[in-house]
């Protein structure tokens, strides 16, 4: 199986409404908690806490404890991408782990994986085989124990089982987003064209942002950041800098107006602002540019030609 390159897919499958919620109906189930995590292991997405476990809270306390703890984390997500499917093991610290690797278009794009189960009912033997495992960890004896009894346990079948769910959910998840690419790829999306009309009306409200403009095309903000970007090439927020840019840009062509009177008639709240995303985009501050177009004699037959664009996210 192919290993992600680019985190699109993954952020798309965060995004979508039914993680959180089935995420968040799995901790009051069972008491345990469900991440996102990229096959890299940099990006992990987790609704409430993450370490419901409070010996794993101990052992994270600690800079030895977090990288066991990734080390196995890591090895164990890679370990089920490569074989294509779900993998239920025991961690360095004895729970029982899951992870399920979810695949788009055959890739491996994430990986969905919850655990950190008692793999035995919580007992004095029990406790004194975890100490001799933790033996590395520093920490008071009595906390140790308390942390250990108050650990979450469930029996291995019904361990099975809750990975079988999991299974379940990661195909469903796919499936949602398999639809929204198929629904992206058929769409130019009126509703994109809506956004940008909008944009085109709005762009010298220094207040215009990417909720408002979600909401007038009837998308959610998340979904509408990710189709935007998609369709346009450059995020919301980076269009909006190239829409002001280009109305200053005909303004400082056309108008005797101060750079300082054109900067907030296009929507910027600072000159320190205009003059840094100017830049950025245009490779030039709006005083050189202006510079440049008196050097021109104002001629018609000889426009002028700014240096190009160029992409600066």
């Amino acid at each position: 199986m192919k290993t992600v390159t680019s985190n699109a897919d993954f952020e798309s499958l965060a995004a979508l409404p039914e993680f959180a919620r089935f995420s968040t109906i799995l901790t009051k189930l069972t008491g345990v908690a469900m991440s996102l995590h990229s096959p890299s292991g940099d990006i992990r997405i987790t609704y409430g806490s993450e370490i419901r476990n409070p010996l794993c809270r101990l052992i994270r306390a600690s800079e030895k404890g977090v990288a066991r703890c990734n080390v196995c984390d890591l090895g164990h997500s890679r370990k089920a991408g490569v074989q294509g499917k779900p993998l239920l093991y025991k961690c360095h610290a004895g729970f029982f782990d899951m992870v399920i690797p979810v695949f788009v278009r055959g890739v491996h794009v994430a990986s969905i994986s919850s655990g950190q189960i008692l793999a035995e009912p919580p007992s004095p033997e029990g406790f004194a085989k975890m100490k001799k495992r933790l033996v590395w960890l520093s920490s008071d004896d009595t906390i140790l124990r308390k942390a250990y009894f108050s650990a979450p346990y469930m029996p291995k079948e019904k361990v099975k089982h809750m990975t079988g769910l999991l299974e379940i959910f990661a195909v469903q998840l796919c499936e949602s987003l398999r639809r929204i690419r198929g629904l992206e790829s058929r769409l130019e999306r009126t509703e994109i064209r809506k956004a940008k009309d909008y944009v085109g009306q709005h762009f010298a409200d220094p207040g215009l942002g990417l909720a408002e403009t979600a909401a007038f095309a009837g998308l959610s903000s998340a979904y509408f950041s990710h189709v935007f970007k998609q369709n346009t090439g450059m995020p919301f927020t980076r269009y909006v800098q190239r829409a002001r840019i280009e109305a200053a840009k005909r303004l400082l062509s056309r108008t005797g107006k101060s750079a300082s009177e054109i900067c907030f008639a296009c929507g910027f709240n600072s000159q320190a602002n205009f003059i840094r995303v100017f830049s950025s985009l245009e490779h030039m501050t709006p005083s050189h540019f202006k510079t440049l177009l008196l050097a021109s004699d104002h001629s018609a037959s000889t426009p002028l030609s700014a240096a190009p664009f160029k992409k600066a996210y």
